[in-house]
C-alpha cells in the first residue's frame, strides 16, 4: 500500500484499506449521500450503492456462495453491474467481469475456465444459451429463460431489495482474490489474470492519488469493466466519493453530449476513443469544454496529430498518457506539464513502484538503449488463472533483489520495448514480438503508424509485418479514410515517401471502411496480420 502520508483525501479515510469493500465503506462514512453513479439520466447515491450491494452481498451468500467462489457477471455497463461488483467483493467472492460483447462460446470458455459457481446476466444474453453448470443465475430485465445448467433462477431486482440475516461486513482478506479479468486474446483464447485485494486498492491509492481525484470529479467511463482501466475508473471514485457517469452510447455525438450535460471533469480512453472525439473538433472548438478538467491516455499510443488537436482544442484540459499492462495494472505516467515530450514518452514510474530497461542478459540498461520494460511494486498481479508455466514466463524473481529475497519478490516482465532518456523519462518503442525486420532494420510499427497519421485523409491505421523472401519482412498498413475523404494506397505510399526513408514505407496498403477492434476497444492488430497475411483484399 502506499504510505499514509501519500494518500490522498486522507482527512476523509477512518477504516484502513484493505479491501474493495473498505472503499466503499469510507465514503459511504464521508459522503453517503453523494452521487455515486449516474446511469441513463438518474443519479444513484451511495447510500443506495451500500444499500443495495449489502442485500445482493446477502442473497449471494444465501444461495451457499463460499469465500473465494467466482462469480460470472454478464451485464451491459448500467446500475446493476457496478452493484454486482461490489457485491461480489463484499461477499468474499471473486468478480469475473465478462464483457458484454462476446458470444456464447467465449463466454462458456471462461466460465469454464476459472469455474465459475454463479452468474449475474442480462435475460436477453441467456436466451438459447448452453453454459457450464452453476448453482444459482440472478437475471436482469423481464422473462428469464428456463435454464437447464442452472440448477436457481432468481431475479436479480429482487435480490438487490432482499432483506438479508448477513451482516453487511466482509469475510476478505487484502491478499485473497477479487477478480480474475480475462484478456482479449490476441494470442489463442483469453488467459484470465488474477488481481486482489491489495492490488485493487493500491491501484486506487496510486491514480487516485496522481491524478488528484476527489468527491467533486464526475468520470465519464467509455471502457468496460472487463478492462482493467476501465474498472479502474471504479474502484478510484468509490475510494474518492466522486460520480461515474455510464454513457448510454458510444457514439461521437452522444459521448460529447454526456461530456456536457453531465459536467463531467475526467476521461479516460484508448486511442480510439480520442478518434471519435476529435469527430466533433469544430463542436469542441465553438463550445469548450470548461469542466473537463484532465483526460487519461493507454493502451496504446496517440498519434502525434490527434495528441496535438486535443491540446488545442481542450487548453484548460490536463492530459495525462500513461502506459500499463494487466498483469501489473499500471507502470508509468507522464504529468501534463511534460506532455511536450510526445506520444511515446510514457513518463516515469507511478508513485510505490520501481521501473527498470533490462537488457537480454538481465542487466539495467543505459539511457539511450532498448530494452524490456520489467515492473516491480504492489499492483503485480497473482498470475494467469490455471496457467503455472505462462505465469513463471511472465512473473519472475527481482534480477535487482537480494539473493535471499529474490525468489519472493516477484516483477513482471512486460514483454514491450522502451529506452530511458538522460533526464529518467521512459519512451515506448513497440513490442518485442511485433517488432518488424525489413531490410536490415528494425521497424517500430508505431513509427510507421506516426507517419501514417500524418497524412490528413487518415482516420485510423495500424501496421504488421509479413515475411518477404528478400526483405525479411515487408511492412504492411491496414487503413480507414476519414469521412469525405478519398485516397488511394499509391497516394499514401508516396505522400509516406516525401516525409520518411524508404524503409519505414508500406510495402503493402489495405483500406478498409472501418479498422476492427477487440472487446476492450483497441484495435485489433491480432485479426489484422492473420487476415492480411495472406494478402487479402
Amino acid at each position: 500500500m502506499l504510505p499514509w502520508s501519500k494518500v490522498s483525501s486522507m482527512s476523509k479515510i477512518r477504516y484502513p484499506e484493505f479491501t474493495v469493500y473498505h472503499l466503499l465503506l469510507n465514503t459511504l462514512d464521508s459522503n453517503r449521500d453523494g452521487i455515486a453513479i449516474v446511469d441513463a439520466g438518474r443519479g444513484y447515491s451511495y447510500a443506495e450503492l451500500g444499500k443495495q450491494a449489502s442485500s445482493l452481498a446477502g442473497t449471494l451468500l444465501e444461495q451457499g456462495l463460499r469465500r473465494g467462489d467466482r462469480v460470472g457477471i454478464y451485464l451491459e455497463k448500467c446500475w446493476e453491474s457496478v452493484v454486482a461488483i461490489l457485491a461480489v467483493a463484499q461477499s468474499g467472492g471473486v468478480f469475473v467481469n465478462i464483457n458484454p460483447l462476446l458470444k456464447e462460446g467465449q463466454v462458456h470458455h471462461i466460465m469454464a475456465n476459472c469455474g465459475v459457481r454463479m452468474l449475474i446476466a442480462d435475460s436477453a444474453k441467456l436466451q438459447g444459451t448452453s453454459l457450464p453448470a452453476v448453482e444459482a443465475t440472478l437475471c436482469r430485465g423481464a422473462d428469464c429463460p428456463p435454464l437447464s445448467w442452472s440448477r436457481k433462477v432468481m431475479a436479480l431486482s429482487e435480490a438487490l431489495e432482499h432483506a438479508t440475516r448477513h451482516p453487511t461486513a466482509t469475510s476478505a482478506m487484502e491478499n485473497d482474490l477479487a477478480t480474475i479479468i480475462y484478456t482479449s486474446g490476441s494470442t489463442g483464447r483469453p488467459k484470465g489474470i488474477m488481481w486482489t485485494h491489495h492490488n485493487l486498492v493500491a491501484g486506487a491509492q496510486i491514480v487516485s492519488t496522481y491524478l488528484e481525484n476527489s468527491c467533486e470529479d464526475r468520470v465519464l467511463s467509455v471502457l468496460p469493466f472487463n478492462f482493467d482501466y476501465g474498472l479502474s475508473q471504479l474502484t478510484t471514485m468509490v475510494r474518492v466519493g466522486g460520480t461515474l457517469v455510464l454513457p448510454r452510447s458510444l457514439l461521437p455525438g452522444d459521448i460529447l453530449h454526456s461530456l456536457r450535460q453531465d459536467a463531467v471533469t475526467g476521461l479516460a480512453g484508448v486511442p480510439p476513443v480520442w478518434t471519435l472525439l476529435l469527430q466533433n473538433r469544430r463542436s469542441l472548438a465553438r463550445q469548450p469544454l470548461t469542466h473537463l478538467r484532465y483526460i487519461t491516455n493507454s493502451g496504446g499510443m496517440i498519434p502525434g496529430t490527434y495528441l496535438e488537436q486535443l491540446r488545442q482544442l481542450l487548453p484548460q484540459t490536463k492530459i495525462y498518457l500513461m502506459y500499463g499492462l494487466t498483469e501489473a495494472f499500471r507502470s508509468t505516467y507522464l504529468p501534463p506539464e511534460e506532455v511536450h515530450r510526445g506520444p511515446a514518452c510514457i513518463g516515469r514510474a507511478i508513485p510505490n513502484t520501481d521501473i527498470w530497461v533490462v537488457d537480454e542478459e538481465g542487466r539495467e540498461c543505459a539511457p539511450g538503449e532498448v530494452g524490456e520494460l520489467v515492473h516491480r511494486g504492489p499492483t503485480v498481479a497473482m498470475g494467469y488463472w490455471g496457467d503455472e508455466e505462462k505465469t513463471q514466463a511472465v512473473y519472475r524473481p527481482n534480477p535487482f533483489a537480494p539473493p535471499e529475497t529474490r525468489e519472493a519478490d516477484k516483477v513482471v516482465y512486460s514483454g514491450d520495448l522502451v529506452k530511458r532518456d538522460e533526464e529518467g523519462f521512459l519512451y515506448f518503442v513497440g513490442r518485442r514480438d511485433e517488432l518488424i525486420k525489413t531490410e536490415g532494420y528494425r521497424v517500430s510499427p508505431q513509427e510507421v503508424e506516426e507517419l501514417l497519421y500524418s497524412i490528413p485523409a487518415i482516420h485510423e491505421a495500424a501496421v504488421f509485418g509479413e515475411k518477404d523472401p528478400l526483405l525479411g519482412q515487408r511492412i504492411v498498413a491496414v487503413v480507414s479514410l476519414k469521412n469525405g475523404s478519398h485516397c488511394v494506397p499509391e497516394e499514401i505510399r508516396e505522400l509516406c515517401s516525401q516525409k520518411a526513408p524508404h524503409y519505414l514505407v508500406p510495402r503493402v496498403i489495405h483500406l478498409l471502411r472501418e479498422v476492427p477492434k477487440t472487446a476492450t476497444g483497441k484495435i485489433d492488430r491480432s485479426r489484422l496480420r492473420h487476415e492480411y497475411a495472406k494478402g487479402q483484399d
